[in-house]
């Protein structure tokens, strides 16, 4: 075993000094990260209760500060608001004079690119878009889980290798987003996450309701080979009555959501066609059965009072006999997954500096505390925001 002593990170040399405005869920835990790696945390903003404690359980002993004191003091500076308060926070920043030529300015926003930093870049700032694929609880494991996380990085190609050694040094991995695919990005990572959290916890509020004490036990090993045998084999991975054309099952299944969890149908409905469609894209579901499964979906979509499920409109989710998803062409492929994100972020929305609230002061909504996801955007912030 190595008993050598290790240097303390603050010892070393060219580290930078870092800000967050905004201590949502993802800001505290990318600064203590880049402090493990560091660089020296000097300052942080919240507006919430909640802000705080997490900012000083995560960052001991960093002042709490304004968003314009905080540009004032730091050489890297995170940006870790919601996504829709990003586009005016950076404005009131650069208005102000808050930003400082040469000064790095990073969000975390799923959504968004570099290009919504142009305010900033106006000023003379550095900007750079950093968003981590993964979920948020605002507590210490979250620095732990940015170990092999990826991030969705996008920046000016001069600034590239920076942005991807500042994603290294928190141990992620930099995947490159282009600027106008951001928003594509960020729905695929809505799609996996967020929605994924709302579909199991529908399934144990269900299997509560049919009798099962413990729903998260038996959930939990059917849903982990689930997701890895999606990851590994992606459609080739699909199984249950949708999947087989079991049609009578799946008209039973309706009939006790109908009576049980009426709030539940739509989403069955939508989820079923969904599956319906790529499993006859992927030659799993044989057309011949797809004829009955079809028609059941489209029948109990329609009465729901949905027209998604009308016959003789085209492809799985309205007629029979008129292709169904067999002449999809695999766009919806393109999405998959975090906070994400999530992305709403979770993280605290600081108005702009010259608001309601006075100079230099947050006057933006209070923290959200959602995690973030894969948006926050994040959610998500869900989040992979």
């Amino acid at each position: 075993m190595n008993t050598t002593p290790q240097p303390d990170p603050r010892d070393r040399p060219a580290r930078l000094t870092v800000g967050v405005v905004g201590a949502g869920r993802v800001g505290p835990a990318l600064a203590a990260s880049l402090q493990l790696a560091g660089h020296r945390p000097v300052a942080v903003s919240g507006v919430s209760d909640a802000s705080r404690r997490r900012a000083a359980a995560l960052l001991p002993d960093v002042p709490l500060m304004t968003p314009a004191e905080v540009l004032g003091r730091a050489e890297l500076v995170l940006l870790t608001v919601p996504d829709d308060a990003l586009p005016g926070l950076v404005s009131g920043l650069a208005e102000t004079g808050a930003v400082r030529p040469g000064q790095l300015i990073v969000h975390t926003s799923g959504r968004y690119g570099a290009r919504v930093l142009d305010p900033a870049l106006r000023a003379g700032a550095l900007p750079l878009a950093l968003h981590p694929a993964m979920t948020f609880t605002g507590t210490p494991v979250d620095v732990q889980r940015l170990a092999g996380c990826s991030f969705g990085v996008t920046a000016p190609e001069e600034l590239r290798l920076a942005a991807e050694a500042l994603v290294i040094e928190m141990g992620g991995e930099p995947e490159w987003i282009a600027e106008d695919r951001r928003p594509l990005y960020h729905a695929a990572l809505a799609l996996g996450s967020n929605h994924l959290v709302t579909l199991v916890a529908q399934s144990m509020e269900l299997l509560r309701a049919s009798g099962v004490s413990a729903p998260d036990r038996m959930l939990g090993p059917l849903l982990g080979a689930s997701l890895d045998n999606a990851l590994r084999s992606g459609d080739a991975a699909l199984t249950g009555p949708v999947a087989r054309g079991d049609a009578g099952t799946v008209a039973a299944h309706v009939a006790e959501l109908r009576e049980h969890a009426p709030q539940a149908v739509a989403g069955y409905l939508a989820m079923a066609r969904t599956t319906a469609d790529r499993a006859l894209a992927h030659g799993l579901l044989k057309p011949e059965l797809a004829e009955d499964l079809l028609g059941v979906l489209a029948e109990e979509a329609t009465a729901t009072g949905g027209t998604n499920g009308a016959r003789g409109t085209g492809g799985a989710s309205g007629a029979r006999g008129t292709g169904g998803a067999a002449d999809t062409d695999g766009s919806r492929d393109s999405n998959d997954s975090p906070e994400s994100a999530e992305d709403p972020t979770g993280s605290d929305a600081p108005g702009r500096p010259d608001g309601p609230a006075g100079p230099g002061r947050p006057g933006g909504p209070e923290d959200p505390d959602g995690p973030h996801g894969p948006e926050g955007t994040a959610g998500p912030e869900g989040d992979a925001r």
